[in-house]
């Protein structure tokens, strides 16, 4: 407990702390500003001139939490090494003291004298000693986390590449790797970033703003846990890449940062994370999480326009969430070309849940050319469907749209039992704009055509299209979804 107290002077509240970037080739420790409220009792001491920082000038390592005074931070950065993520010595992995403060005895010593406390940044003990006692200290185990981090002894790297990740026959060993989305709704996934880096191997936490997910999934271990922080395109995206690689079983959890999280509600995992993030508490939900087996659905495109003489190739995505073509896709997009020029200064889910309303509330007035959508579509699934007055039309994979909405089982009629793992789309209509803001409010309910296992659908002219929240202006085309295979998820037990 007293581990886990020292452990969260260093990590809580760090989402508003900008980051100072002072890398050595020897070292390469990455600082961050040490936030702290008035009310925080335990004391955060600069390792090297052991004087008490004050929040404006006291600096920490994000991976081993090392701190600093501004004034000693280069010294720091020479005289004490970060994280190993990997190690080829022969010897046992040894523990990563760091001094996190200095302890008095009730007589004055001098400092020399005096006891100092030291964590380790890789099991979190604990620990008071002189300096000199360390080096007879035990080698570190890695104690509680031991079977979800990678040691670095596992880790083969040759020229500065990863090759791979040497496993152990340990049936308990269950690695957990970390992808989070600088560019998610809620811009917090910074916060995820330094947190696990504190508790895991550096290796096992991916910026994917930096590192895309197809490189990353190359040398992860047979079987390992997936936590994904971002919205639904950053958790599409990642289980797209382990797709590529089936002999890695990989189970995937979501900590929502995104701005609907259709996918994250519909699994239990929420709207939203909380508002203090608790590393801890992250990693018990996702060691007794249970494993659920989600569609995933390809959405092939092919275009009847010709482009510049020629006529392009299909495009091809994939679905886990939904695939929608008219009124809502078009706000999607207006909120993406908004994003992109000036929301992305003050992103977070709040603005953007503002931004949708008004946004939505302007294609009330003009729908975007999606008027008479039903006489410019045809839709087989697999026969054709007599469609009504329509401004789009959604195939459903998951009971979560448009952030929450329970489209198909909303309203009292009794309609068939909806699965997200039972190889099935339901496809439904909406009238318009206003017809969506209702729906959300549970003041109507949506056309409900069928379930199917396969959709055709023969788009005339142009209409905003989106997958998973991803949007873009489609051209006549036919659309096909098909069935492609499932990938293995995390629910809350």
């Amino acid at each position: 407990m007293f581990a886990y107290l020292i452990y969260r002077t260093f990590h809580s509240l760090i989402g508003t702390g900008n980051f100072i970037q002072i890398k050595y080739k020897s070292r390469g420790h990455t600082w961050r500003n040490i936030q702290c409220h008035n009310s925080n009792p335990y004391n955060i001491y600069c390792s090297v001139c052991s004087k008490l920082m004050l929040p404006v000038d006291g600096l920490y390592c994000e991976c081993c939490a090392v701190s600093a005074c501004k004034l000693c931070c280069r010294s720091v950065d020479k005289k004490v090494k970060c994280k190993d993520i990997t190690w080829r010595d022969e010897k046992p992995f040894p523990h990563l003291w760091v001094n996190v403060g200095m302890l008095r005895g009730e007589t004055g010593q001098s400092d020399s004298e005096s006891f100092k406390n030291y964590f380790c940044s890789w099991c979190q003990r604990i620990i008071k000693s002189h300096e000199m006692a360390l080096f007879k200290s035990k080698p570190c185990d890695f104690q509680k986390y031991k079977n979800i981090i990678i040691p670095p002894h596992y880790v083969k790297i040759e020229k500065n590449k990863m090759i791979n990740i040497n496993h152990t026959n340990d049936v308990a060993w269950n690695p957990l790797i970390i992808f989070a989305n600088r560019k998610s709704g809620s811009n917090r996934s910074d916060e995820v970033l330094s947190l696990f880096r504190g508790l895991l191997n550096p290796l096992q936490v991916i910026d994917i703003s930096r590192t895309a997910p197809e490189i990353v999934v190359r040398w992860l271990p047979p079987k390992c846990r997936v936590l994904v922080a971002g919205g639904d395109g950053t958790v599409g995206w990642v289980l797209n890449a382990l797709h590529k690689v089936p002999h890695i079983k990989a189970s995937v959890g979501i900590l929502p940062m995104g701005t609907g999280n259709d996918l994250s509600r519909a699994l239990g995992w929420g709207a939203t994370c909380d508002s203090v993030l608790d590393a801890h508490s992250i990693i018990d939900s996702l060691t007794r999480a249970v494993e659920k087996p989600l569609d995933r659905w390809k959405v092939t495109i092919t275009p009847k326009r010709r482009s510049l003489g020629r006529l392009r190739g299909p495009r091809v995505l994939y679905a886990y969430n939904y695939a929608s073509i008219g009124v809502d896709a078009q706000v999607a997009l207006d909120f993406h070309h908004a994003r992109e020029q000036f929301l992305y200064r003050f992103a977070n889910q709040t603005l953007n849940y503002v931004a949708y309303l008004v946004l939505g509330v302007g294609r009330a007035l003009d729908d975007g050319g999606c008027f008479g959508l039903e006489r410019r579509m045809r839709v087989y699934a697999p026969e054709q469907l007599s469609l009504p007055p329509l401004q789009a039309l959604v195939a459903l994979n998951i009971p979560s749209w448009g952030a929450g909405v329970d489209l198909w089982s909303m309203g009292s009629e009794e309609v068939p039992e909806q699965s997200m793992n039972d190889r099935k789309l339901e496809v439904v209509g909406i009238s318009s704009s206003f017809h969506i803001a209702r729906l959300q409010c549970g003041l109507a309910e949506p056309f409900r055509f069928t379930q199917a296992s396969d959709v055709r659908i023969e788009l005339e002219g142009s209409c905003a299209m989106q997958v998973d929240g991803e949007p873009w202006m489609q051209g006549p085309a036919t659309i096909l979804i098909q069935h492609a295979g499932q990938s293995m998820m995390l629910v809350p037990s």
